[in-house]
This record gives structure tokens, C-alpha cells and sequence, in this order.
């Protein structure tokens, strides 16, 4: 059975755009629940501005353990799950599939441990012999290690359709720029500053994380649109143009 023929000929892509502005929606109320509750934190005192600073810190996308960390968290273990239900499916580029798996689920990890920022104690060394700050250390060893891991799915990420290629390209592109520019960004801010917190290393960091979120749920609905569903009876299927080439039977015509 051909992609073309009358019985897939109904197929259509899960709807990519949809997804990923709902999952970016999410992401932006969590930052402004943070925002009006730090600002009334900030012109209240008390009891009341202590309550308000809990409430805010269940927010907080600058913490870990709490529902910023969680939905964080999830977005990336979303998409390595299902990264690896296509390379199960034995898609083609499997391996590359299961590097994808494996990247999703340390940053899965990672959005909750923070696990990247153990880099800062050898980078902190290497920084004292370059003649420029970057604020944040980690990111001389986190932005090559980035670049590493784009150069090996590059391959994977050309050979998709369209919609998910150019998709994952433009998650990918809103991840960096919060993950290593902004984060950088808001690095020198705080060593501007002895170190302190202040409102604009805060408000840097909600659109730090922003983009963050919001480049992983592009990513993740880039993945979601490879299935198709027919809606006439409720079938789903990954997308033929995934999977390895169909070799023609010994002795059967070949396709035209």
C-alpha cells in the first residue's frame, strides 16, 4: 500500500502550530502568576508579603523543586518520549532518534537538578586565563557541548519533512537564545551587581526561561506533527516519509 493510495489517502499531520501555543501559553501564565506575585511581595509587608513571596516562589522559574521546574521538566521528558517511540518504530536515522532521547531526558533531569551549572568549577579555572567574563561560567563548556550535539543530528533534522524540520530548527534557535544568550546576559547583570538579585536579573531570567519552554514545546510539537491521524476512524500512524525506504520484492515491478 502506497502513501498515495485511496485507503491513507485520508492521513493528515497532528496539527503542529495548535500544540505548541497552547504548551507556550502555559509557560507565559506561569511567568506573570510569578511577576504579580513578586510585584505585590515587593509593596507589601508583613504576613501578607511573606504569604505572597510563598505563593511566588512556587512560580519562580529562577528555583528548582517547584511547578516552574515541573512543567519545565516535563516538556523535555515529553519530547523524549517521544523521540523514542520513533526510533522503536524503526525509523530511519535510529540512532540518531536515541541521541535525541538521551539528550531530552538529561535535560529533563537537568531542568530539575541543574546539573549543568557543575561545569562552572572547571570553566571557573579556564575563565581566569581568558581576557573577557561571561558571567556565568558554565557556558564555555555548555555552548561547544550544544554545538556537538547539533553537528550529530543534523542529519536526522534535514531529513524530515518540512513543517518538523523547520520547526525543530526554529525551537532549537529559541532554546540557545535563552539557555546560553540571555542566561549569559543575565550573568554579567548579577556580577555587575556583587552578586546581589535584583529586579532586572529576575526579569531576565522569566525571559530566560521563556524562551526556554518555549523553544522545547516547539520542538515537541515539531515531533507531534511526524504522526498521522485518520480522522474517519480515529487511526494513527508515523509519518511514511520517517521510515527507512520500502525495498521492492524480488521478482515485483518496481515503483514509478
Amino acid at each position: 500500500m502506497t502513501p498515495s493510495s485511496p485507503e491513507t489517502h485520508h492521513f493528515r499531520p497532528l496539527t503542529l502550530h495548535k500544540v505548541a501555543l497552547w504548551l507556550i501559553a502555559v509557560a507565559a501564565a506561569i511567568i506573570v502568576i510569578a511577576l504579580v506575585f513578586l510585584l505585590a511581595h515587593q509593596r507589601t509587608t508583613g504576613v501578607l508579603s511573606q504569604n505572597l513571596h510563598t505563593v511566588f516562589w512556587y512560580f519562580d522559574v529562577g528555583r528548582e523543586y517547584n511547578m516552574a521546574t515541573w512543567y519545565n521538566s516535563g516538556l523535555w521528558l515529553l519530547v523524549g518520549a517521544l523521540s523514542a517511540a520513533i526510533a522503536v518504530a524503526r525509523s530511519a536515522h535510529r540512532r540518531s532518534w536515541w541521541l535525541l532521547t538521551a539528550v531530552a531526558l538529561f535535560a529533563s533531569v537537568d531542568e530539575y537538578l541543574e546539573v549543568h551549572e557543575r561545569l562552572d568549577l572547571p570553566a571557573d579555572r579556564l575563565l581566569e586565563r581568558l581576557p573577557f567574563d561571561l558571567g556565568f561560567s558554565w557556558v564555555l563548556f555548555g555552548a561547544p557541548i550544544a554545538l556537538v550535539i547539533g553537528v550529530l543530528l543534523l542529519r536526522l533534522v534535514l531529513a524530515l519533512p518540512a513543517r518538523a524540520r523547520n520547526g525543530l530548527f526554529l525551537g532549537g534557535a529559541l532554546f540557545l537564545l535563552g539557555a546560553i544568550g540571555v542566561e549569559s546576559m543575565n550573568g554579567m547583570i548579577l556580577a555587575g551587581n556583587d552578586h546581589i538579585v535584583n529586579n532586572a536579573y529576575i526579569y531576565g531570567t522569566m525571559l530566560e526561561e521563556l524562551l526556554e519552554m518555549s523553544g522545547v514545546a516547539v520542538a515537541f510539537a515539531s515531533l507531534l506533527s511526524l504522526f498521522q491521524h485518520d480522522a474517519r476512524n480515529g487511526m494513527l500512524r508515523l509519518d511514511p516519509a520517517v521510515l527507512p525506504p520500502v525495498k521492492p520484492r524480488e521478482g515485483s515491478p518496481a515503483p514509478r
